[in-house]
């Protein structure tokens, strides 16, 4: 049959027939082939490249071309390269930078720079700071701010005020300090940022631990030097927070589904269907570490009580802002999907729904797949999440106007940079919570370099075709 033949428009009739006999030939490459045409030439290109991948050689022994499969698949390398390329020259820039800061900072105040705790030595400090600006050191997590720093309602004077009034009671240690950072709220919700607004900046003297405090938001404030750094102190303990709660809820998510978790993060990043992680964020490694090390000196306890036990550790530090591991919320009425830990939002997606047709209810990733159905373009976009092994899954669209809308038979759609986000964030073994009325309308999402890790090869899953509600 030449190509012009698999060309040749079919009747309904025809069309019927060729859909019914591909049904009880499943592999009948040249069936699957002339449908593809047919779909092809009605306009319905998603089909279309479905039954063209299931062609396999037909298809490329008519068209002299790759499959729609594998020419979305090194345009997907394609992607993944140039990712890689910009997370690398963007992590130069930071070197360099911090590099040069340093450098200059060294020379104008030589052994007087100190970093973390007071009591260690100049030169192991100066050499933890060189370490940590040539990325070298990644066996542990980098030191936290010897500061504490605490957050509070932007805005919100009585707050900060009682906050204020609570740290004098219990003054800091001689030569501490603490920070008063701000935070945007919306309700009972938080907004998490990584550079979060000092307010108040508090120091004990070295003899009588007399605090001073210095409201680095007032408008007669003559303290721009230590506005800047306070800024940059704040900054570092975010990402430190924020990196600590990643590695610990990862670890906790292979716990939630009743495994047990390696010793290695990379050990997390396999071929589906062990990709419990979609890659490995190399800032993460230590972090992981840390939790594991954690995990394992609570001793041989129960998976869901040594969840618990970790946790509480957390919880008993008065200055850290994550209490809880990240855990998704799905809101049917504001047609939002939050990223969360306790009371704060990392990130806040619109979302496309099914109505009544989407449960409510408590669910936990279950499954992660790249390219459902052997598509990044098809009707579930390029990343798919199952939810407790039913029908219902977090996935993309092929319909990204379905925002907001109805338009699903139950499932939660998301923007394909919404999807592969969270989809690198969340590990498998995430807990899901689909109910109504309960998170902001307001987006929290990156404006610039959305979360990204170099995506592990073999997460696909050729072998089951998803039928996603």
């Amino acid at each position: 049959m030449s190509k012009q033949q698999g060309n040749a428009g079919f009747s309904a009739k025809d069309q019927a027939y060729m859909k019914k006999y591909v049904e009880s030939h499943p592999d009948s490459r040249m069936a699957w082939y002339l449908l593809g045409k047919e779909y092809e030439r009605i306009g319905e290109m998603n089909k279309a490249r479905y039954c063209f991948n299931e062609a396999g050689d037909i298809y490329k022994a008519f068209e002299n071309e790759p499959l729609p499969a594998e020419m979305a698949a090194e345009a997907e390398e394609k992607r993944q390269k140039i990712i890689e390329w910009k997370f690398a020259k963007k992590r130069r820039r930071k070197v360099l930078a911090r590099t040069v800061g340093l450098t200059i900072m060294l020379l104008l105040f030589g052994t007087l720079l100190v970093t973390g705790d007071a009591d260690a030595p100049p030169s192991d400090k100066q050499q933890a700071a060189s370490e940590e600006a040539s990325g070298t050191n990644l066996e542990q997590p980098k030191e936290a701010p010897k500061e504490r720093i605490y957050l509070a309602k932007k805005g919100a004077a009585e707050e900060q005020g009682k906050l204020l009034a609570k740290l004098l009671k219990a003054p800091l240690p001689a030569r501490s300090s603490a920070l008063v950072v701000e935070q945007e709220a919306v309700g009972r919700w938080k907004l998490w940022t990584q550079e979060p607004e000092p307010a108040y900046a508090l120091q004990a003297t070295d003899k009588a631990r007399v605090t001073k405090i210095t409201q680095l938001n007032a408008e007669d404030c003559e303290c721009e030097e230590e506005q800047t750094k306070s800024k940059d102190r704040a900054a570092t303990w975010a990402i430190d927070q924020e990196k600590r709660m990643m590695g610990r809820s990862m670890l906790t998510a292979v716990l939630a589904l009743g495994e047990t978790p390696p010793a290695e993060l990379k050990s997390l990043a396999g071929r589906y269907p062990d990709n419990w992680i979609s890659g490995v964020d190399q800032t993460l490694v230590p972090y992981y570490k840390q939790a594991y090390a954690e995990w394992k000196a609570l001793g041989a306890l129960p998976k869901q009580k040594g969840i618990k036990k970790l946790w509480e550790q957390v919880a008993s530090q008065e200055s850290t802002p994550f209490h809880e591991p990240m855990r998704i919320v799905v809101d049917k009425a504001n047609y939002r999907l939050a990223l969360i830990s306790g009371d704060q939002i990392l990130r806040n997606y619109a979302v496309g729904l099914g109505g009544k047709r989407t449960p409510e209810g408590e669910f936990i990733i279950t499954e992660k797949v790249v390219n459902p159905n052997g598509s990044a373009t098809g009707a579930f976009g390029s990343r798919g999440m199952t939810l407790s092994n039913t029908l219902y899954a977090i996935h993309g669209t092929d319909e990204p106007e379905s925002m907001g809308k109805d338009q699903s038979l139950g499932c939660v759609r998301m923007l394909r940079e919404d999807v592969e986000e969270l989809f690198d964030i969340v590990p498998m073994g995430t807990k899901v919570t689909i109910t109504s009325g309960v998170l902001p309308d307001k987006k929290l999402i990156p404006a610039e370099d959305r979360y990204h890790v170099p995506l592990t090869s073999g997460q696909d899953n050729p072998n089951k075709v998803y039928k996603w509600l």
